[in-house]
């Protein structure tokens, strides 16, 4: 029998039912029954915009104070729950219970207060002398009902990075859930039903991928914010194209941290360790390539082969837990597969511990390996960090910036200076200095080339969910 029941979702301001028959979403701690789910339907969905399209009016007039109030609240809700949240992101994803509080929820609660700071300040309209006489006003207008695709290993930090941009620019706006996170995305649900906002402004949804298909093809949708991957992303961005909606994308990543000659691993090991595999590996800005000096990289081999070592490896309710199962079974055997695929071409394991217990469990290693080689070029989603040796920091940088992707990146030396004149060189969206920061709440996060296009938090994601209009004002009747 499952643990946890999720019937409802929420939709026109209460928890409503759907008509599909229960799917059991089993625990990648031992494949157990977690979690039965009735997945929203087609009505629920057809249902969710219907509410979102007749909120738009009284969305667009709340006030700056009420959408920032109602954000603060939404965090200090989740906080509330932290340690209910926390446990369950390890039931249901495997996440390590020891980074769920802060990974999980923590993250998610300080989004919100920071973008609730963030809307008190916007800019939603200045004035401009106008180049050919009188005044121009500009004014950013919400964009419409928008629609949030949200992956299953970050669910409430995603849900929250699309939802608060969205209610500070006074847009609805329906997330649309993995069935993976089902009981947590159910408690989102509830405390976002309890805040004071307009029935309709606020639809969860959680559903499988046709219903998230229905929604990004929907006339009605006006912006479209998707983090997933990157082949399932160019099927939103073509569907969204094909009406002109706007469109943020937040793809996949294959991250490099380029550690500097003066580099010591036992000054940075346990930052180093979650910028490499924290979640399991399961995070779209993974460091899944080191870059080390040639000249040293004994020494640094040496230590970042002794830290996989370390690791302890299995059931993540248990509080030592640094590596716990990957969510799903199918996403356990990809990775496995992709360790085997690059052992036989040449790859060479350095480092690593071993665990038992779940099917869904994937040993963390370190792989020695050539720049070309797929273990350092493809995603991985998982605990597999490929090693590579570069002869100099133009070497480094060009290693760096050979990628399809460009999500994110760290630059790790004693000497920040030095590290920050190296980050100016790479060609991706946010990189970190001596940490494993991937973002920051008040800043751009988005990413280069296969990485997605647009930019989600700060004042740049509020804006991805406004139209800009002006309005020209002449200095007399006359003009």
């Amino acid at each position: 029998m499952s643990r946890f029941q999720v019937d409802t979702h929420l939709v026109a301001g209460a928890m409503q039912a759907s008509a599909r028959a229960p799917t059991i979403m089993p625990s990648p701690i031992d494949l157990s029954p977690l979690t039965s789910i009735r997945l929203a339907d087609e009505a629920l969905a057809d249902r969710a915009v219907e509410a979102g399209i007749a909120a738009l009016p009284a969305a667009e007039g709340t006030t700056l104070p009420q959408r920032a109030k109602a954000l603060r609240a939404l965090a200090d809700a989740l906080d509330a729950r932290g340690d209910e949240l926390a446990e369950l992101a390890a039931r249901e994803i495997g996440c390590p219970i020891a980074q769920a509080k802060a990974l999980q929820v923590g993250s998610a609660s300080g989004l919100l207060r920071a973008i609730a700071n963030l809307t008190e300040t916007h800019e939603f309209e200045e004035e401009r002398k106008a180049a050919r006489g009188g005044r121009v006003i500009v004014r950013k207008v919400p964009v419409g009902l928008a629609v949030g695709i949200v992956p299953w290993n970050v669910p409430l930090f995603l849900a929250c990075e699309k939802l608060a941009s969205a209610i500070a620019a006074g847009c609805p706006i329906i997330l649309k859930p993995s069935p993976e996170n089902a009981r947590t995305m159910q408690i989102f649900a509830e405390e976002a039903m309890a805040l004071d906002l307009p029935s309709g402004m606020i639809a969860v949804i959680t559903a499988d991928r046709d219903i998230g298909r229905r929604l990004v093809s929907d006339p009605r949708i006006a912006k479209v914010s998707f983090t997933g991957s990157t082949a399932a992303g160019r099927a939103v961005a073509q569907a969204a194209a094909s009406r002109f909606a706007r469109c943020t994308l937040e793809l996949g990543g294959k991250s490099a941290a380029i550690l500097l000659d003066d580099f010591r691993v036992e000054d940075h090991a346990h930052e180093l360790f979650l910028a490499m595999v924290q979640n399991n590996g399961q995070v779209c800005g993974a460091q899944s390539r080191v870059l080390v000096p040639r000249a040293n990289a004994g020494a640094i081999r040496d230590g970042l082969a002794a830290l996989f070592d370390g690791l302890q490896v299995g059931d993540p309710l248990d509080p030592a837990t640094q590596i716990g199962p990957l969510a799903t079974r199918v996403q356990g055997d990809k990775v496995k597969t992709m360790y085997a695929q690059a052992l036989s071409s040449g790859a060479r394991r350095i480092g690593g511990a071993y665990g038992t217990g779940s099917a869904c469990l994937v040993d963390p290693a370190l792989l020695l390996t050539e720049p070309g080689s797929a273990i350092a070029r493809e995603e991985v989603f998982g605990p597999l960090t490929a090693l590579i040796e570069y002869d100099d920091v133009d070497h480094a940088v060009a290693l760096a910036n050979a990628s399809d992707y460009g999500l994110s990146g760290s630059v790790w030396s004693c000497d920040i200076e030095r590290s920050v004149a190296v980050a100016r060189r790479l060609r991706t969206g946010t990189v970190g200095i001596n940490s494993k920061r991937i973002l920051d709440f008040g800043a751009p996060f988005g990413g280069f080339r296969a990485s997605g296009i647009g930019r989600e938090l700060g004042p740049e994601g509020i804006d991805s969910y406004l139209e800009t209009s002006a309005i020209l004002v002449p200095d007399d009747v006359g003009t």
